[in-house]
């Protein structure tokens, strides 16, 4: 498995090529759910053993943002007992937690093998908060991260955090204290133009993968990725919620792409388009991908329920896609655990 040192040494070269923002499964009923410990790891592995390069915990899909402190460390723990094989293990933190909390979860990700730790701006900053307050607040995380000798990954998720993480704050933290530990930028905005693009263009970043994260935008970024570094390697990499709904269709898109087949990879990734926005009810706001998780069999939301109107909304784009293989490698995803709630059905259409 790949280890900080190597992604630290080359983050173009080594960084995983798609990361799948996973799924936090789930069981219990309201007002809170817990994590659902067997159920994680059986995910976790089913994804390994699929060829699947990097896996991302506590994630905005996994609704992460939503668990206390103690819950996510509980996710962390229980995610590292997966028997994951080459597949490299991520983490994300959030700022607003404090530093105590954030010190506790960086020394258990040091101590059970995760190698790279994601952060983004906090939601504690004010909307307002310029490139120097998101950078002031990263920075102390940044360096305690490098003191455990973790590899760094940056986040922009202004859905979640409220304020986005800019090409220029990125650029700060780079030169600053613990700076050479980052390798990445993870970016999910809907906007490629004033996010991703800017990222891959800055000249400071240019050793760093940037991590495209709104789905709707990973064919371009993957297309114009080596076009922003010297040597033509591949600039862009994927961090998907969806991945966790869509494993085959996203697999199978991505040797497209390595393959040079770019209308395939568009057309491929049209299909999955399709189920993102039969989960998106705004389309400014990233789609709400628990209501797969449920389809899948992995629990309903942390704080809610998925409704069964909302269920048939996915089935009907499923069920319309015009092309048979997408629709068979779509339906195998979402039954990729095999004993889900519509699993029956996914299975027909699987076939």
């Amino acid at each position: 498995m790949l280890t900080s040192a190597d992604l630290i040494a080359d983050p173009i070269g080594h960084y995983p090529r798609a990361t799948v923002a996973c799924f936090d499964p789930t069981r219990g009923e309201l007002p809170r759910r817990q994590l659902d410990a067997g159920r994680t790891i059986a995910f976790l592995e089913r994804l390994a053993a699929l060829g699947v390069e990097g896996v991302l915990i506590a994630s905005s899909t996994g609704q992460g943002h939503l668990r206390t402190v103690e819950e996510l460390e509980a996710w962390l723990r229980c995610a590292a007992r997966a028997r994951l094989g080459n597949t490299v293990p991520m983490a994300l933190l959030r700022p607003e937690d404090g530093v105590t909390a954030n010190a506790r979860l960086l020394d258990l990700m040091a101590d059970a093998g995760y190698p790279v730790v994601f952060l983004r701006p906090g939601t504690n900053l004010p909307p307002a908060a310029d490139n120097t307050r998101v950078s002031e607040q990263l920075t102390p995380l940044v360096a305690a991260a490098t003191e455990r000798n973790l590899a760094v990954g940056l986040y922009s998720i202004p859905d979640v955090s409220g304020v986005p993480l800019t090409p220029d704050s990125a650029a700060r933290l780079v030169a600053g204290p613990g700076g050479a530990n980052i390798v990445a930028v993870k970016v999910t905005e809907a906007d490629y133009e004033a996010s991703t693009a800017r990222f891959l263009a800055h000249p400071e970043l240019a050793h760093l993968k940037i991590v495209q994260g709104w789905d709707p935008h990973i064919g371009r970024a993957l297309r114009e990725g080596p076009g922003y570094d010297r040597q033509g390697r591949q600039r862009a990499g994927i961090t998907s919620g969806l991945m966790s709904l869509a494993a085959y269709q996203y697999l199978h898109l991505l040797e497209a792409g390595k393959r040079g087949e770019w209308d395939e990879l568009d057309l491929a990734l049209e299909a999955a388009t399709v189920l993102f926005r039969a989960m998106q009810d705004d389309p400014q706001h990233f789609a709400d991908l628990q209501r797969g998780k449920y389809i899948m069999g992995l629990g309903h939301p942390v704080t809610g329920t998925v409704e069964e109107g909302q269920v048939e909304r996915v089935f009907a784009a499923l069920e319309g896609l015009p092309r048979p293989a997408d629709r068979r490698r779509l339906a195998r995803s979402l039954d990729l655990m095999g004993d889900g709630p519509y699993h029956a059905r996914l299975a027909a259409l699987a076939t």
